[in-house]
């Protein structure tokens, strides 16, 4: 019998873990914006640096026209996050945001004990990207 709930909890985690996986999956999609004006997307890139500062509870180390980053933290748990800015043959440019946190995954894919907390905050982060970072007046 214990055997039995064991492999059924399990069994449940991994389901629950392959829901959360396609929900970070779509997260990473919607964090991007597009725009063709340089005006419009330089105030774009300074709104991302902006919501990157909000977001990060790590300090941007790299910041320049294509890309900003923030340091890894030294620590499991903590969410870091990474835009980047770039231009296509059309001259359209697209700005997108990553976020990564260490310790989220174990040495065999599967989720590590802070996957929860990891995942929450960089779905979160990169869900409500295109909607702060995307609208220019």
């Amino acid at each position: 019998m214990t055997a039995g709930l064991a492999a059924c909890t399990t069994a449940n985690q991994m389901i629950a873990f392959r829901q959360t996986e396609t929900q970070l999956e779509e997260a990473r999609e919607q964090a991007r914006v597009t725009c063709s004006s340089r005006a419009v997307c330089d105030q774009i890139w300074n709104r991302t640096r902006l919501y990157v500062e909000l977001y990060s509870r790590t300090p941007i180390n790299r910041l320049d026209e294509s890309v900003i980053e923030t340091e890894a933290p030294h620590e499991s748990g903590i969410a870091y996050f990474w835009a980047e800015r770039t231009t296509d043959e059309s001259g359209t440019t697209t700005v997108r945001l990553k976020g990564m946190c260490r310790g989220v995954y174990a040495s065999d894919g599967d989720p590590a004990w802070t996957y929860g907390i990891c995942a929450d905050e960089i779905r979160h982060a990169e869900m409500n990207f295109r909607g702060v970072v995307g609208e220019v007046q």
